[in-house]
């Protein structure tokens, strides 16, 4: 087998169960927001709202799960499979800390987080409660999200991919049943459609994990050797990790702000952009499979000291990743009249929702771009300092700026104020590429770490 078709057959295994599962997870959402969009305007605002305020946590621990994903990647490109059951057991320690405090927090006091979004009080009074249920879920996420990052850095992606069809199967039927009120069980709307997804997450967690051990997967050991860690790859890993945190933490604050902005428009506005969450969240899903298969495979190589092969993968990476999603823009933007008929909502909302959908549909190739150089090949070199930079100026010198100055100053439509917000992914870009090919970011983290296994 020839060297270019070993590269698209590990990317084959590796991103297209990882496409599937993120398409599922999108899938449940879109179907979510199908549901919940038949109780109206104020119930779709309200998980909308709910939906931002999880992504606080959600996205904390994908930077947390993203540091787990590079170590286990390179340890298990270097063959030592005891230390990615080490890198393992950090990633549940510091992920039960925040999304224990963040879940005891938001669960006390559902109504405050809200009023951060918004100042509708009948978004408050309907979300609340919705928030409230989803908050008990934070902590099977966590161990969801850590066990699944294991499991792809080793090759084991398809797992993952299982155990979420199966969750978001159990999400949807239940659905069906608690928010309207079939075979006999009460008819409760919003909380019923939380109910459903808290029960869903906490099945997935307990199947994961149940997996990991009942076939011996990789990170299916002993309290042991999963909680017990050299100090110097303690040191090491929280030295790469940091910054992958500020970075979500960035990337988060500068998403809650733009949801501020949007909000403080108006509830029309808010419910017009938050229609179009999960259409992105499915695009974006569909690509997601790329962005963790070049770190994977970067990584691996990194790891094995292959410097050459691995910036070989990373160039076709991004050029793959363009043309796809070239092409997916395109469908999104023709199909985006029928995307919004779809939902129950006033005439002028639909309107207002088809053009952020075009607007998104013209970014989509920089986004998917970004998203691979920055999120799979520089972070699997460990270059995380240089993504926090970079994705901070962008969102915080021109994202954020600019959305508050067309919003609040100048009083144009939410459609141009997306529009104009979404330029900081072309700086990003800029920079994503030049730094790709000035080599900085190839490092092997684990050479001076590894244990070889026996």
């Amino acid at each position: 087998m020839s060297e270019k078709e070993d590269f698209y057959k590990s990317v084959y295994k590796i991103a297209v169960p990882v496409t599937l599962q993120s398409l599922l997870m999108a899938l449940l959402n879109l179907t979510d927001q199908l549901m919940v969009g038949q109780l109206g305007d104020v119930a779709i605002a309200s998980v909308g709202m709910s939906t931002k305020i999880y992504g606080i946590i959600a996205v904390v621990l994908a930077g947390l799960s993203t540091g787990v994903s590079i170590y286990a990647a390179q340890f298990w490109g270097n063959k030592d499979s005891k230390s990615v059951s080490q890198v393992l057991g950090l990633g549940l320690i510091t992920g039960f800390a925040f999304s224990f405090l963040f879940s005891a927090a938001v669960f006390i006091d559902s109504p405050l987080f809200l009023s951060l979004f918004t100042t509708d009080v009948n978004v408050i009074d309907e979300g609340y409660i919705f928030l409230q249920i989803m908050s008990i879920g934070f902590v099977p996420v966590m161990l969801t999200m850590m066990y699944s990052a294991i499991l792809r850095s080793t090759g084991h992606a398809k797992w993952p991919m299982y155990v979420s069809l199966i969750a978001v199967g159990l999400n949807i039927i239940l659905n069906y049943v608690l928010i309207y009120g079939h075979f006999g069980a009460p008819a409760l709307g919003l909380k019923g459609a939380a109910i459903a997804t808290l029960i869903s997450r906490v099945f997935e967690c307990l199947l994961i994990i149940g997996a990991v051990y009942r076939y011996r997967l990789p990170g299916a050991v002993g309290l042991k050797n999963l909680f017990i860690v050299p100090k110097p790859l303690i040191r090491k890993f929280f030295g790469t990790t940091y910054p992958l945190l500020l970075t979500e933490l960035i990337w988060v604050l500068g998403e809650t702000a733009y949801a501020i902005i949007y909000s403080r428009m108006g509830t029309m506005e808010m419910t017009a952009m938050t229609i179009t969450f999960p259409l992105q969240g499915l695009c974006i899903g569909l690509l997601s499979g790329l962005a963790s298969a070049a770190g994977v495979m970067v990584g691996n190589r990194l790891g094995a000291n292959e410097s050459d092969i691995a910036l070989d993968h990373a160039k076709r990476f991004i050029r793959l990743g363009i043309i796809i999603s070239l092409i997916v823009g395109v469908i999104i933007a023709a199909g985006s009249k029928l995307y919004v008929s779809a939902f129950n909502i006033s005439e002028d909302a639909k309107q207002m929702s088809m053009y952020i959908v075009i607007v998104f549909a013209g970014f989509l190739w920089v986004k998917v771009s970004n998203m691979i150089i920055a999120g799979g090949i520089l972070n699997s070199g460990g270059d995380s300092k240089f993504v926090f930079g970079m994705e901070s100026t962008a969102t915080w010198l021109i994202g954020v700026p600019s959305g508050l100055l067309l919003s609040y100053i100048w009083k144009q439509p939410v459609y141009l104020v997306y529009l104009v917000i979404s330029l900081e992914e072309v700086v990003r870009f800029g920079f994503g590429y030049a730094r790709i090919y000035s080599r900085k970011w190839m490092r092997n983290l684990v050479s001076d770490l590894a244990e070889k296994a026996m």
